[in-house]
Order: structure tokens, then C-alpha cells, then sequence
């Protein structure tokens, strides 16, 4: 099941923390579709109204500064900037992909495919392969609908340029209006607008009919399917005349690095509408938002509000202490909040369920390349990664649930064992707990020793400060662990609380010498995603924010692959439309990662999620496959 609220990944662009990250959770798949959910789910002791209410634990801001833009920093559940589960339930994605089984499940569109177009235009009347035809080189399972694609990639035409998307027809949003291809247009402009690394492979998105939307690749990729499907779309009443503007700078030739893009999108970080126009079966009811708690309502117009086993979600806010003194009370059902190793066994002294899905990412050290010249080193960077001891790091941090990285390769070790060989996974080097290696290495670089204390080529102490997000408490204890180790070895490092909502945004205003962000990717499972959180993400998507962020140069030098364009490399990590001849180019940029570590990993992260049976049961059981999905 997805994390606690905030990124990293995923992903449109904007702030992601740790917590952002979800490519279609198992708690949002079990809730949306009657039939994915486990026999029973959804009973539940009934609300004093007699209503069937969820309680669910999410941080989100409180108006004024919380808002209702989706697309930027600090939206309320917003779902385009930050993917979560609760904002999926409001404004739903074409689809989710189920890790386990390795399919999707439709819910905005009907059926997919890539097929070719000549010229890239779009043709009136033109519908996708659905996976149920002959045509199709995807398995198809029977749907009400038609055929539903399955597996990781849907049907391919031979020479395919275009990704089509079919949409549910009949789909209402919450004002009446019904959901259509111009809504998905609108989406998808203002997505540009904001550097979705979805545009990095194409041109333009076209809709020759109302259900129908066609993604041109000017580089084919597989991709293309999961950051499409994943869209959530937003209603052009509200943002359709941003998306007009966007457009006239876009078809006069004019870039994001164009003055007058920038400009648009400065404007439109700080728009904030003052309604929701839901997709889902719920939406926040407004006039509920407190700083301690809201209600998400049924939206009865949605296509499949009578699928949905509850009429309400109440949703207690809060990071930290505040909210785990509200769980421990016994008033939330499911609780995400990288529960540290005292309040995890006080939970199951009272009752409660831990399951510990993998969720492919966690805290990492992020560096000012901008500000400190020394980290432009990569022995640095590198003594750095063998002075930590990871495994100590994780367990202070969250237990059994904090589990050290092997392979260094900036991708969790399950994608790694997935996608590399035998013969390159033993070419990473896994950085173990080294004081003397390191040392090696910081002297190499320039740097000396006087007594406790390290000197940096110019003579200065060796000393620098450490941002991370005060509320979250296993980041938290690992950043504290961190000074602690680096200051032992004689680097010293002093620790800088900042409150969860400002810290992602001063690191990508460049606010900060060393900082604790995540690294990975919850969002899918192609590799890709986890180095466009690397190279992207607190780095050329900082613009989002007004800044450099780590202002860490695309093109290196390294012994691996020689001279390398980082940005060329994360997306030929995904290049064309067979997945399994990708895999020499993720070995590549894995062992370039590996090589300048640009972030270095502290622990993966595993749930430690909290499930009360108290009032929703029962749960699936622990080795269920829906758990593999982050």
C-alpha cells in the first residue's frame, strides 16, 4: 500500500516526498473496484448516523496554505502533484497497475493500446487494439465493459508511434458535466507546463473524438503507457483556461525555458480555485477541512460510486506525535506513518495489525552541488557512502522495516535483481562500512586530517548542516544517526529540523547544503522511474519551485560508460517499445548511479502499516499479492 503523503516520484513535478509515491495502492484498487475487494471488506461497524465510515490517517495543510490546485505544491490530497491513495478516490487515473499479477485495471479509460498512425496524425473514428481482439499481442481477461488489457504493456502495432487511450464513455464529473477527451487535453497541457518527464517522449496528445486521445511519441517507449495511465485528470472548467494560455506559448514555438512559460507557470503555482470537481466516488465536503480532520463524501455521480463499500471517509490530519496520539486511540483504521520501533510494538500490544509491504524507495542524502563545491567529487560522495553504516541506520530508524540497500544502484535491490544480470550486479559496488577506504578516499580528494576533525582542500573544517521534514519520524531518526556517524569520523554535521511542508521546497530553492529526501520510486516498477527521481526530481524539475535544488550537472565523466547526458540516459533506460531490450541500457545507467552515487541511500523502506480489524474487516492476509504494490 502507498505511504504517507507529501513525492518523490513520480510524479508529475513539484514537491515529492517519500510518501508521494503510489502507482496504484492496494487499499485505492480494493476500495474502487467491487471486484478486486476481498470477501468481506468494506463491513464496518456503523457511524452513530448509521453510515459506513473509513478512518483514515493522512497529512495534508490546512487552508489558507492548503489549497485546491491538484497540480502544485501543497494541494489538499491533490493527486497530480502528489499521487496518494485518497486523492485517487476523488480524481481517479485511467488505470492502476496491479504489481503482483503484473496487470491494470481500467477505471477512466475502457481499453489501450499502442498502434500506428501514418503522418502521427490523429484520424477520426480510430479507437485503440483493445486487448480482446486478435490483433492484440496482450493476454485479455472479459470485462463489462470490453476487453480489459492486461500485463505490463498493452497491445502493439508493428511500427507503433502513437499511445491510444479509449475513454469510459458516460463517466460524469461531480457538476453533471460529463468527462471527456477535453478534459484529458486540458490535463495533459498544464502537465507540459510543468515538465512532466511524460513530455520528454512526445510531441503532442491529440483527440480526433470526445472518447478517444492519441499520445505521439517522438521516442517510442514503454513508458509512455505507465506515466498515460496513471494520469489523473483534472475538469477543464476549472483549468481549462490555464491550458488555452499554456497552449498559445506552446504552438507559437515557445519552451519551459522560454521567459514567457516561466512566467505562466509562476502564475499558475499560485492559483487556487475554490471547488472540487470530482471524477471519484468521494470529495471533500469544504466547508468540513479543520486543521485536525475532514470528510470525503460519496460523490453519487461518479460511474462507480455503488461499487464502493462506504459512504464517507474521515480523515484525521497530522504527521508526527499529534497523529500518533489519535491512532493510538483507537480512532483510524489504517494507518501509514513509518510507525517508529517503540509505537509499532505499542500498536500490537493494543490490538493492531503491522504488514509490511515493500515500497521500493526510502530516505537518501541529497547534496548542494550548486553551494559546496567539494561534493562535485565523487570520492567524496563515495567515502561518504562507506563511512555509514546502513544497516545501523535503518534499524534506528524503523526496525525490521528499515532494511539497508546492497546494491547502491539508486533502483530498490528487488529491480535490480529483476532487470540486471548476474555478471553486472557484480560489477556495483555495494559500499560497505569502510573507515579506512574512506579515508583513502577523502584524502585523495584533497582533503586532510588534524587531530578529530577533517580539513577540506582549502583548510576549513570539514562541516555542513543537514535538513529533513521535523515530522516525520523515521526520517528523522536517520538523519540524527547520520550526524552522529559522519560526526564521529570527523565531518561535522549538525542536524536541521524543518517543518515537512517548507523543507522539500527550500531544497529545491537551493536552501541547504546536505538534506534527507527520498531516493527509488514507488510509483512502478520500471527502473526508469526510480532515475527520474535521481536526476529529475529536487534537480531540473527544482523549476517547479523556483530554484536549482541540487544544481547537479547532467553530463559527467565516469569510468563505466566515459562521457555521459544523464538526462539521455534516464530515458533510454526506457527506450522503445520491448521491455526486455531495455534491460542493457537500465544495466548502464545503474552502474553510472552506482559509480557517482549523486544521492546516496540510506535504508529501504518497508511498510510498517497499521490495520485495525476493530470496525473494516477482515483485511487481506499478509502474503496476499495486493501487498506488492507499494
Amino acid at each position: 500500500m502507498t505511504q504517507h503523503s507529501g513525492k518523490d516520484p513520480g510524479r508529475t513535478p513539484g514537491r515529492f516526498s517519500r510518501r508521494a509515491f503510489t502507482g496504484g495502492s492496494a487499499l485505492t484498487i480494493a476500495m474502487l473496484t467491487g471486484a478486486a475487494l476481498p470477501a468481506g471488506f468494506g463491513r464496518t461497524v456503523l457511524a452513530q448516523d448509521g453510515a459506513k465510515e473509513f478512518n483514515a490517517a493522512w497529512p495534508y495543510q490546512e487552508p489558507p496554505a492548503g489549497h485546491y490546485n491538484a497540480f502544485v505544491t501543497d494541494g489538499i490530497l491533490a493527486n497530480a502533484a502528489n499521487p496518494n491513495i485518497y486523492g485517487d478516490m476523488i480524481w481517479q487515473p485511467f488505470a492502476m497497475y496491479q504489481w503482483g499479477p503484473q496487470e491494470w485495471i481500467p477505471f477512466m479509460a475502457t481499453s489501450w493500446g499502442f498502434v500506428k498512425i501514418d503522418g502521427g496524425s490523429a484520424t477520426p473514428g480510430a479507437s485503440p487494439v483493445s486487448a480482446a481482439s486478435p490483433a492484440a499481442s496482450a493476454a485479455a481477461s472479459p470485462a463489462t465493459d470490453g476487453g480489459t488489457p492486461k500485463g505490463a504493456v498493452g497491445p502493439i502495432e508493428p511500427g507503433a508511434n502513437v499511445f491510444q487511450v479509449t475513454l469510459r464513455q458516460g463517466a460524469m464529473w461531480s457538476d453533471g458535466t460529463e468527462f471527456t477527451s477535453a478534459d484529458v487535453l486540458v490535463a495533459l497541457s498544464l502537465q507540459r507546463l510543468m515538465s512532466n518527464v511524460l513530455w520528454k517522449y512526445l510531441d503532442k496528445v491529440e483527440a480526433p473524438d470526445a472518447y478517444t486521445v492519441n499520445f505521439h511519441m517522438k521516442q517510442p517507449s514503454t513508458v509512455v503507457q505507465r506515466y498515460a495511465l496513471r494520469t489523473s485528470t483534472q475538469s477543464a472548467a476549472i483549468y481549462g483556461e490555464w491550458a488555452k494560455r499554456a497552449d498559445a506559448l506552446f504552438d507559437a514555438g515557445k519552451t519551459v525555458e522560454d521567459d514567457e512559460v516561466k512566467q505562466l507557470l509562476g502564475e499558475f503555482n499560485t492559483f487556487r480555485p475554490d471547488q472540487i470537481i470530482a471524477s471519484g466516488p468521494f470529495t471533500i465536503d469544504i466547508p468540513s477541512v479543520t486543521g485536525q480532520d475532514m470528510m470525503l463524501v460519496k460523490n453519487p455521480q461518479a460511474w462507480n460510486a455503488d461499487q464502493v463499500g462506504f459512504d464517507r471517509i474521515h480523515n484525521h490530519n497530522g504527521n508526527g506525535e499529534a497523529i500518533i496520539t489519535v491512532i493510538l486511540s483507537g480512532a483510524v483504521d489504517y494507518g501509514t506513518q513509518a510507525f517508529t520501533p517503540p509505537v509499532e510494538a505499542e500498536l500490537v500490544q493494543d490490538g493492531a495489525r503491522i504488514v509490511r509491504p515493500p515500497t521500493y524507495s526510502g530516505p537518501a542524502i541529497l547534496f548542494n552541488y550548486g553551494t559546496v563545491e567539494v561534493f562535485n567529487d565523487k570520492r567524496v560522495r563515495q567515502a561518504i557512502a562507506h563511512i555509514i553504516d546502513r544497516a545501523q541506520n535503518g534499524t534506528i530508524a524503523l526496525g525490521q522495516s528499515g532494511v539497508p540497500p546492497q546494491y547502491m544502484a539508486g533502483m530498490s535491490d528487488t529491480h535490480v535483481k529483476a532487470w540486471l544480470s548476474e555478471d553486472d550486479i557484480a560489477q556495483l559496488n555495494q559500499y560497505q562500512k569502510d573507515d579506512e577506504k574512506a579515508a583513502a578516499l577523502l584524502q585523495e580528494a584533497g582533503w586532510t586530517k588534524d587531530g578529530d576533525t577533517w580539513k577540506l582542500p582549502d583548510g576549513k573544517d570539514a562541516a555542513f548542516d543537514l535538513s529533513f521534514p521535523a515530522e516525520y519520524p523515521d526520517w528523522s531518526a536517520s538523519a540524527e544517526d547520520v550526524a552522529d556517524q559522519l560526526t564521529t569520523f570527523g565531518i561535522k554535521i549538525t542536524p536541521l529540523a524543518v517543518a515537512v511542508a517548507q523543507q522539500p521546497i527550500d531544497v529545491d530553492q537551493g536552501k541547504f547544503q546536505m538534506a534527507i529526501r527520498g531516493w527509488g520510486n514507488s510509483s512502478n516498477p520500471h527502473p526508469h522511474f526510480s532515475y527520474t527521481q535521481a536526476f529529475f526530481v529536487h534537480n531540473t524539475l527544482a523549476v517547479n519551485n523556483g530554484g536549482k535544488g541540487m544544481a547537479f550537472p547532467l553530463e559527467q565523466e565516469t569510468e563505466v560508460a566515459g562521457k555521459v547526458d544523464l538526462n539521455q540516459l534516464t530515458l533510454d533506460s526506457a527506450d522503445g517499445l520491448d521491455e526486455n531490450a531495455q534491460r542493457e541500457k537500465v544495466a548502464t545507467i545503474a552502474k553510472v548511479y552506482n559509480e557517482l552515487l549523486p544521492e546516496i541511500p540510506l535504508f529501504e523502506r518497508y511498510g510498517n502499516n497499521m490495520i485495525s480489524e476493530e470496525r473494516v474487516q477482515p483485511w487481506p492476509a499478509d502474503d496476499d499479492p495486493i501487498y506488492q504494490n507499494s
